[in-house]
């Protein structure tokens, strides 16, 4: 226990009643035993008749004391081990790990995750260290290093792209980095918004296993739902042959010339 009984004389060496008050419930939080309440509750009735804390911050201790006793004395009766803090908890759900995990979901996601993590991106070694999912994410890694040499997009974007959701995508990242799979590397920005990580395959089996059986990954793959962008028929500030439509004429003709002149101007 961090406190002693003469910490109440600290009021002498310049401490107010708020910090000590302070101080007594931050020790609060590390009693472990009923013993120590009765030792605390001694601690505060002392303070209140050494002037180093008044009625409202007494009672407040002491009613806080004991309701930790109380949590103290269900934890030893049911044998868990006790609350490390005050503030409210969720209520457990009364649903299953089953019934929670066979909610609703997107048929498009649900379809993409279950074809992408059947593609056998990983090499056979480690193909059974990763679930379905997770092998859908790596598929989205491997796709994007093979056509950039490295995946720079988002915890989000690989989730959507795969199919899963975002806890998915970090387990699966978290343990392929752990196998050596993967080196991630992290992007901050001095007051913006980090860039996401760069994921690049370090594997050198992985990536021989890459260019032998899966050459053209993700090369033909587009998911359900996107299309390819047709052209328009315009060309922004260049001509259909390549040429700026906003080019000076009595210009030299042909390619750029280092040493042409132009017409002096008239007059």
């Amino acid at each position: 226990m961090r406190f002693r009984a003469t910490d109440f004389l600290c009021r002498k060496q310049g401490k107010d009643v708020v910090t000590i008050h302070t101080e007594m419930a931050e020790w609060l939080a590390d009693i472990t035993t009923v013993k120590q309440i009765d030792h605390y509750l001694a601690l505060v009735w002392r303070g209140l008749a050494e002037g180093a804390l008044r009625d409202q911050e007494a009672q407040e201790l002491s009613e806080a004391a004991h309701s930790r006793r109380s949590l103290l004395q269900v934890a030893r009766e049911t044998r868990l081990p006790p609350a490390r803090t005050y503030f409210s908890k969720r209520p457990k759900s009364e649903q299953s790990r089953h019934q929670a995990a066979s909610g609703s979901r997107c048929p498009v996601r649900w379809a993409r995750k279950r074809r992408l993590g059947d593609m056998a991106a990983l090499p056979p070694n480690v193909r059974d260290r990763f679930t379905e999912g997770e092998r859908a994410v790596l598929y989205i890694v491997a796709s994007d290093s093979r056509q950039h040499g490295s995946c720079g997009s988002s915890v989000k974007e690989i989730g959507d792209r795969a199919g899963v959701g975002a806890t998915t995508v970090r387990n699966a990242l978290r343990r392929a980095r752990h196998l050596g799979l993967l080196d991630i590397t992290e992007r901050p920005q001095w007051r913006a918004r980090h860039l996401p990580n760069l994921i690049k395959i370090q594997c050198r089996r992985w990536l021989a296993w890459l260019k032998k059986f899966r050459p053209n990954l993700g090369l033909k793959f587009c998911p359900t739902g996107f299309k390819k962008a047709a052209s328009s028929g315009t060309y922004g500030n260049e001509q259909k042959g390549g040429q700026p439509s906003y080019s000076r004429t009595g210009g030299p003709s042909g390619r750029f010339q280092r040493f042409a002149r132009r017409k002096p101007p008239s007059g």
